[in-house]
């Protein structure tokens, strides 16, 4: 049995594989990170006990180059929806791009009724990059968040990620790690700050992900 918060217990997972992709980040594994409280509100808290569909849509661009990546995305919000919003019920990614896949896109409110969600946390991915020149990584994203009510036929929450960069103020030589390396860890960074939106956290958790050295 764990004594830890499971808020606590998300925020060393993010760190220890933060922390095995990189050099000079284990200063920053200290107890201080892993059981500080969580001083930081849900900026939105209306997905507890509710059905959840989280899906991400790749502007048309995206979708011929790199949808991989939004289905991914879709994935880690949904699984840190899962542990950290209480009583919430999300719905399987994999049911969900199953029906993306066996129907024309229409809407947002389409998906979520036919999936019987209460809810859909859309995620619009308008740019995603994980390039900075020929060799170096350094991720950026543009994505809108919106969170539609089914039944009221409403949006209920929005949010803009404009220009989130990963790492915030460096770069890093592709020759130090694979593309499929960086990816997983611009990703879990990119779907930890959407799905923060949701749940309370400790603010140093941000703080340890910006000042990562590389």
């Amino acid at each position: 049995m764990s004594f830890w918060p499971r808020h606590a217990l998300h925020a060393a997972t993010v760190l220890v594989l933060l922390v095995s992709l990189c050099s000079g980040c284990q200063a920053l594994l200290t107890a201080a990170y892993l059981i500080a409280p969580e001083d930081t509100p849900a900026e939105f808290t209306g997905l507890r006990g509710k059905h959840v569909a989280v899906v991400c849509k790749p502007i048309v661009e995206l979708e011929f180059s790199d949808v991989g990546s939004a289905r991914e995305l879709a994935t880690i919000v949904g699984g840190l929806l899962k542990q950290n919003v209480r009583k919430s019920r999300v719905i399987d990614e994999q049911e969900v791009a199953r029906w993306v896949d066996e129907n024309a896109w229409v809407d947002f409110p389409t998906l979520g009724k036919a999936l019987d969600a209460d809810l859909v946390v859309a995620i619009d991915l308008e740019a995603f990059h994980m390039h900075e020149g020929s060799t170096l990584y350094r991720g950026k994203a543009t994505a809108r968040v919106r969170v539609f009510d089914i039944q009221e036929k409403k949006v209920v929450f929005t949010k803009r990620l404009d220009d989130f960069a990963f790492p915030a103020d460096s770069a890093i030589p592709t020759s130090d790690r694979s593309e499929a390396q960086f990816r997983a860890m611009f990703l879990q960074v990119l779907g930890g700050r959407i799905a923060r939106s949701f749940h309370a956290y400790d603010s140093r958790t941000s703080f340890a992900e910006d000042n990562l050295t590389f």
